[in-house]
């Protein structure tokens, strides 16, 4: 079968090559219009780019790709962690702080990485199969994709939710609150669904009034538990927050309304940051070992790279910290 060459497809979509070079690495100035349809007829004719050629990227850059839309909190140790990896693996690493997917493609593209590290809950589908046709090495740490070319290092989310709801059930508590993280990322919806599931299984389901915002953020979490507070609602014996950020806010929100932490709430967070272990009372939590997932991260990539694997998805357990933020119900 002929190989489709950039030729083929500009004279397809009736433009020039450069027209055709621009759509699909993101660079230039074209109207969307045109870039969408130029990407979606390469797509149909199956056209995948020379990535050894000068049209999109430099083979062999020695330099590996990390794009997300935020830094904030515990992303530091991940960065730290993936750079450290980087190095000992004989590589460089950038880092692209991008609001948008379509932006995820244009800067990987018209960068010259190697392979790239993502975690963006703004990628969709049709970029991640746009990245697949491309042949080009990535490594998710925010969604379940394995393929020749992709592997996934993940949180084992769930089962860090089911551990929290077995941990706070196991101490006798019943009614819970959940404060929620952000619900289109993969963290936070699946520990929802993990603590939601295993409640249900006990036959104490968590009722819709006892869901409330949080946003990975301890400001949000602390009005939304505030204003859940304000509705005369029976008080939870245990909650479960996304992560410590939102646990602190909650508790605070609890102090503040003349409730002891954990004297008649009992409170587990996630993710085992430096301030939980100072916080009063210390915060109970889940570590999620966020160190061993930049560096396993940056592992499969460079194989990815080299081609000496295809892509596999790794699940990274979570273990229980007890500190002083949770206590037995008292009857």
């Amino acid at each position: 079968m002929k190989r489709i060459t950039i030729k083929d497809v500009a004279r397809e979509a009736g433009v020039s090559i450069t027209t055709v070079s621009h759509a699909l690495s993101g660079q230039g100035v074209l109207k969307q219009e045109t870039r969408d349809r130029v990407r979606a007829i390469a797509k149909k004719m199956q056209y995948i780019p020379d990535w050894s050629g000068k049209n999109l990227k430099a083979a062999d850059t020695g330099i590996l790709g990390f794009f997300t839309r935020s830094v904030a909190g515990l992303y530091g140790l991940l960065m730290d962690s993936m750079y450290q990896e980087c190095q000992e693996n004989g590589y460089e690493m950038e880092i692209f702080i991008v609001e948008s997917g379509e932006r995820v493609l244009q800067r990987m593209m018209g960068k010259r990485v190697d392979g790239a590290i993502i975690l963006h809950s703004d990628l969709k589908e049709e970029q991640e199969a746009f990245l697949h046709d491309m042949e080009f090495p990535v490594v998710y740490l925010d969604r379940e994709i394995k393929d020749q070319y992709a592997s996934s290092v993940l949180f084992d989310s769930y089962g860090s939710g089911r551990m929290a709801a077995e941990y706070l059930y196991s101490l006798g508590h019943r009614r819970m609150l959940i404060v929620r993280g952000v619900d289109w990322t993969y963290d936070g919806d699946r520990r929802m669904k993990g603590f939601g599931d295993f409640m249900r299984e006990q036959g104490c389901p968590v009722e819709d009034d006892y869901v409330v915002k949080g946003l990975f953020s301890q400001e949000i979490a602390y009005w939304e538990t505030k204003k859940f507070l304000q509705r005369s609602l029976p008080i939870p014996d245990g909650v479960f927050a996304a992560n410590d950020d939102s646990a602190i806010g909650c508790i605070r929100a609890l102090q503040e309304e003349g409730y002891s932490v954990p004297g008649d709430v009992s409170v587990v967070g996630c993710d085992d940051i430096e301030l939980g272990k100072w916080f009063v009372p210390a915060l109970t939590t889940i570590h999620t070992h966020i160190t061993e997932q930049g560096k396993l991260a940056v592992r499969e990539l460079v194989r990815l790279v080299k081609g000496e694997k295809e892509g596999d998805i790794h699940r990274i357990a979570g273990n229980l910290i007890e500190r002083s933020s949770c206590n037995r119900k008292q009857d």
